[in-house]
């Protein structure tokens, strides 16, 4: 039979697996890369690209934070 304590080091190891596991998938899912080239650090068109894309997301995050307002009689 196992001791309590026991028990509580097996669940432990267990959720640091379980979270360690889970931490790896992440960054599969949301397509974190390891490292950039260096040729994309260069790159005009890169920068670029991510500076309007950059641009474009925080321009409609501001629209649509202004017709939730708007729509719901905040404003």
């Amino acid at each position: 039979m196992s001791t309590r304590k026991q028990r509580d080091d097996d669940a432990v190891a267990s959720a640091r697996s379980d979270l360690k596991r889970l931490g790896e998938q992440s960054e599969k899912l949301l397509g974190a890369r390891q490292g950039e080239d260096e040729d994309d650090a260069n790159d005009p068109v890169v920068i670029w690209g991510k500076r309007i894309g950059r641009t474009v997301a925080y321009l409609l995050g501001a629209y649509l934070i202004f017709w939730f307002l708007a729509r719901y009689g905040v404003i």
